[in-house]
């Protein structure tokens, strides 16, 4: 396929879906959903803007059937559009266009090197040439786009190119289950972006300041982690480990029925910090340990940098479970705080219904997604 086929094949496709991949790096299109489909429920979240601050409009959350997703692929795309449906319906939004986002083995990135007197349309040639030496996979089998990051500071020829490319099939069975819960796709994203996209609402408080600071996002099988300078990530890695296990023992601990009664009850209070200290104690140990033996990498490998982490922010499920700061608090070198990508935010008397205040913590992807589509 010929440079130019592959641009216009991605047109038809715009214009067939509203996007795809190949809108991946647009900054901002008005009036989306952003839709975070993980292991274990799909998050509706949607932002409106005003002025300079933003404010929540809508939010719902809805459990998916085991076995829905596995390892980020979509299973069963019924079950998914039925959860999408649902929490469309409990959200009350009339909204329709949503921002989604792809992750796991389907998604490769790269940062590659470009003569910096290449246009794009030349990039794209370059890429399409090269593309057996990027990918793993016939292009044909595969949505793809890049952005220009910025000079290469070893050598100011080039510029660094971040590569990003995606299986079809992994984008269309998410297409195709937004279609089936009544919904148009306005925009593919990737998670890791999209966290880092939701990391310019924790840093809110810092704007103008280079700081640095470390973004542990804790889900149920896996956290991401994102070093940011200010609005611009530095280093990113994926973790074998999630907050599914102490979500559980809680659950068995206290002889309840499921994890959805537990929030249930930590939400009400009738649970408190000294009833699940001893279990929040163990998971705080193993994630203290985690965090640290990745920001000692981190360190590790910029030490001629001279960079210094000016702290640790927990964001994810987990940040519900009282005393779980201070318990990594107390094992790290760092100071640690819990992040919420809605804090300061105006919040619709539906979404407070919904619970969004005490899910705000595990919203940062919907956030990142929202975040594209505010108005």
């Amino acid at each position: 396929m010929a440079p130019h086929e592959r641009q216009a094949l991605f047109d038809t496709i715009a214009t067939e879906r509203m996007g795809l991949i190949s809108d991946l790096f647009q900054t901002r299109r008005a009036g989306m959903l952003g839709l975070d489909i993980s292991a274990r429920r799909v998050k509706l979240l949607e932002l409106s803007h005003h002025g300079a601050t933003s404010s929540v409009t809508a939010y719902a959350s809805e459990m998916l059937p085991a076995g829905s997703v596995h390892d980020a692929h979509i299973e069963d795309a019924e079950a998914v559009a039925r959860a999408v449906r649902a929490a469309v319906v409990k959200s009350g939004t009339r909204t329709r266009h949503a921002a989604i986002a792809v992750s796991g083995p389907s998604v490769i990135s790269k940062i590659i090197r470009m003569p910096a007197d290449l246009s794009d349309t030349e990039i794209e040639q370059q890429i399409e040439v090269d593309a057996e030496t990027y990918l793993s996979q016939p292009l044909r089998d595969v949505f793809l786009d890049f952005q220009i990051l910025e000079a290469d500071p070893r050598d100011a020829r080039f510029n660094r190119v971040l590569l990003v490319a995606c299986r079809r099939e992994t984008v269309e069975l998410r297409i195709a289950a937004m279609e089936m819960a009544g919904l148009t796709v306005g925009l593919v994203d990737v998670e890791e972006y999209a966290l880092q996209n939701a990391c310019s609402l924790l840093d809110r408080a810092n704007t103008g300041r280079d700081s640095w600071f470390a973004v542990f996002d804790v889900g149920a099988l896996d956290t991401r982690l994102t070093v940011q300078q200010g609005a611009r990530s530095r280093y990113t890695r994926a973790l074998d480990f999630g907050g599914q296990a102490i979500a559980e023992a809680l659950t068995r601990h206290h002889g309840l029925s499921d994890i959805q009664q537990l929030h249930s009850q930590l939400r009400t209070g009738e649970l408190t910090v000294e009833d699940i200290a001893a279990d929040i104690d163990i998971f705080a140990e193993a994630l203290a340990h985690r965090v640290e033996q990745s920001l000692r990498f981190f360190l590790s490998a910029n030490a001629e940098s001279n960079q210094a982490i000016d702290r640790v922010v927990v964001t994810g499920g987990v940040a519900r479970y009282p005393g779980l700061a201070d318990a990594i608090a107390a094992r790290l070198p760092w100071r640690v705080t819990l992040g919420d990508p809605l804090a300061g935010m105006s919040i619709a008397a539906s979404a407070r219904r919904n619970h969004v205040d005490d899910e705000a913590p595990s919203l940062m992807i919907a956030a990142g997604l929202a975040l594209r589509g505010q108005t």
